[in-house]
């Protein structure tokens, strides 16, 4: 395995945790709201980043 892919492994799993952590803080009774929305949110950064370098590199048509 390639330092790439571990470290995307490493990254989509601390998505995992933002975004599951997030969902279980919205599901408390006395949990915080905004906290809980922003780590989801946080996670779907790092996953779209993940996706954003997975992409091919392509040269330009020009």
């Amino acid at each position: 395995m390639t330092e790439a892919g571990i470290l995307s492994g490493l990254s989509m799993a601390a998505a995992a945790a933002l975004a599951l952590t997030g969902v279980w803080l919205w599901r408390q009774p006395a949990g915080n709201r905004t906290k809980a929305v922003l780590m989801v949110v946080a996670g779907l950064v790092i996953v779209f980043n993940v996706w954003i370098s997975g992409l091919p590199l392509t040269p330009s048509a020009h």
